[in-house]
This record gives structure tokens, sequence and C-alpha cells, in this order.
């Protein structure tokens, strides 16, 4: 698959004398901009070794080998965004990467192609660079990104409340959200709590894009709904029983409440608990 280990690329003993080495993402690049992923049927999930195998062989069947060669390079230098305007982004982060692939899919209009088997960051990199902009405006998204991210995602008092842990919460938050279409694409395979929890909060992020009363009422809403699931599952809820009473018992239960400035259910809870406590003393 994808991440073939311990094998030197092939491309790496054209490019020499070139003064540059090719990794992942310019094996990529190079695929797409000579179009060998449709000769070839290669998708974004196709072994690496076999895509530097057909780029070799496409290079290596070019009547001009040196022109061919410095025509890639020129090409993949004015697609691929170098790492420096990438340090920002962790690539463990899965609610930041959500947030981005979000965020590129709708500033352009973008499909969103997954990359290897549930890794985000390669899967947000592979997308960036296939998308057909000029790396001056791949790099002014980023920017814009990374100083948008600080008030778009959620704060930490807004989000407290759901645990990492629980994962009976994070099943029914995932639930809750989906029942009222507050998904996000998240766009990875939920493996593990972890990864549910992070999902969650790249989905209460996207309601940064509502207003602030909007995403206020959401919240108090899910979590007072999550409030009212706690209190029934603890076996305190109050749950509605029908006792069978004569007229005259009615009558005298109705008269007590009244004497005492109280519900019916209350003052038969009183008698109880009275008679209760009573029998536990004897």
């Amino acid at each position: 698959m994808i991440h073939d280990k311990n094998f030197k690329l092939q491309v790496n003993d054209l490019l020499k004398n070139h003064g540059v080495t090719f990794g992942e993402r310019e094996i990529e690049c190079a695929i797409n901009f000579f179009n060998l992923n449709i000769y070839f049927n290669t998708t974004s999930n196709s072994s690496l070794k076999y895509k530097d195998s057909i780029l070799c062989s496409h290079i290596n069947s070019q009547i001009d080998q040196t022109t061919a060669i410095n025509i890639l390079i020129s090409n993949v230098q004015n697609i691929l965004v170098s790492k420096e305007h990438l340090e920002w982004i962790e690539n463990n982060n899965h609610r930041l990467i959500i947030w981005l692939l979000n965020r590129l899919s709708k500033q352009y209009n973008f499909i969103i192609i997954t990359y290897g088997i549930n890794n985000l960051y390669k899967t947000f990199l592979y997308n960036l660079d296939a998308i057909n902009i000029s790396i001056e405006e791949k790099i002014l998204f980023l920017q814009n990104c990374a100083s948008e991210w600080n008030f778009r995602k959620s704060s930490d008092s807004e989000i407290k409340w759901i645990q990492k842990t629980n994962s009976s919460q994070l099943e029914w938050a995932w639930l809750y959200l989906t029942k009222h279409n507050l998904l996000t694409h998240c766009f990875n395979h939920i493996s593990n709590n972890n990864e549910k929890y992070e999902s969650i909060l790249a989905c209460l992020d996207n309601l940064s894009y509502s207003s602030p009363e909007t995403k206020e009422l959401i919240l108090l809403k899910m979590k007072k709904t999550w409030s009212q699931k706690k209190f029934r599952d603890s076996g305190k809820a109050k749950k509605p029983y029908h006792l069978p009473l004569t007229q005259e018992t009615q009558a005298q239960l109705e008269e007590l409440a009244k004497l005492k400035n109280m519900n019916k259910s209350k003052v038969l809870e009183a008698i109880i608990l009275k008679e209760f406590n009573e029998l536990k003393l004897k």
C-alpha cells in the first residue's frame, strides 16, 4: 500500500545530477503532472513503489530525458508548498486537519480524495498539492487558515463538558450530531475514542460559521439533553405510577395535599418515607 518503507526511490537515481531529491509528495505530484494516474489507472492508495516505477519508466522513455526532468522539477517546485508554510499544522491534530480539509473543499469547490489508510495529514497534503491553483494562492490559503483557526475553533469553556474517555458520552454525542444534521465531513475512519472525540470537536468548531448566538443556543440545547439523559440513566428520574385508590382515599389524599400545600405525589412520598423509616427502626 501507500506507506511502503525501507526502499530506495528509483527516480532519485535519475535526478542525482539535478540537485534535487524526490519524496512521497513529489512522486504523487509527478504522477499527476504527467497524467500517469490516467494511463496506468493508479489511485491515491496505489503503492508508492509502483508509482516510482512507472514514473521512472516514463522519464526513461523520453527522447530528451534531461529536458523532461528539468520541466518536471520546475513544475513540481511551482506546485508543492514548502515545509516552512506547513510547520504550524500538527500532523496528529485531527481536529485542525478536519477543519482544514473542509475549508479547502468549500473554498475551492473541491472534492476531497482520501489518501492512505486513516492518515488525515497526508490526505490534506495530497489534496492541497493536487488542487489546480497557483502556489502563491496555496500559501495565502495556508496563511489565512493559520490566523483564522484560532477564532474558529471552539473555546475550552464550550467543550470542557465533553469527556475524551467517556465512550458512552462520545457515542451519544455522535448520534446527537447525526440526528440534528450537525455532522461535518470528518474524512477519517473512526476507530477509537480519541478519533471520535476529535471528530466531535471538529463538528462543534464548524458551528463557528453560524452566528455566536446560534452556536451558543445549539451547544446549550445539546448540553441540556445530555444532562437529562444522565439523570434518566442514573435511576433518579421519577417514573409515573398509577395507583388504583378508592374514591374516599382519593378524596382524603386531595384534602391532605391542600392542607400541606403539596401536590399529591409529594404527599404520598412523604407518607411512604415516614412509614418506611419507622419500620426500619423497629
